[in-house]
């Protein structure tokens, strides 16, 4: 697995085709073939990663819209990234931000 941090910036590779099956974002990565079913929160969280962004802005987002345990939300936030990382359909800077 992908080890992300609280410095990492995320965001969405280019190799990406999604569509929308009743509710279910499916993710298809052009280069490997593998595609990823994304329900629940996981679209919420996909949409957020179109653009560079933090784990830690995503985790703030979600404890907001949805008043969940902060820690249960970065636990679960950094399983579901590292899972989309090592699908290679996000890619990870661990540079840190300015």
């Amino acid at each position: 697995m992908v080890a992300i941090d609280s410095g990492s910036t995320v965001v969405a590779t280019d190799d990406c085709v999604t569509t929308t099956i009743d509710g279910e974002i499916v993710l298809l990565n052009n280069e490997t073939g593998q595609y990823q079913g994304l329900t629940g929160v996981g679209p919420d969280i996909w949409d957020r990663v179109q653009e560079p962004t933090e784990p830690a802005d995503i985790v703030s987002a979600l404890v907001r819209e949805y008043d969940i345990d902060r820690d249960r939300a970065v636990n679960d936030v950094e399983r579901f990234l590292e899972t989309l990382a090592a699908e290679q359909l996000i890619k990870i800077d661990e540079s840190p931000t300015p």
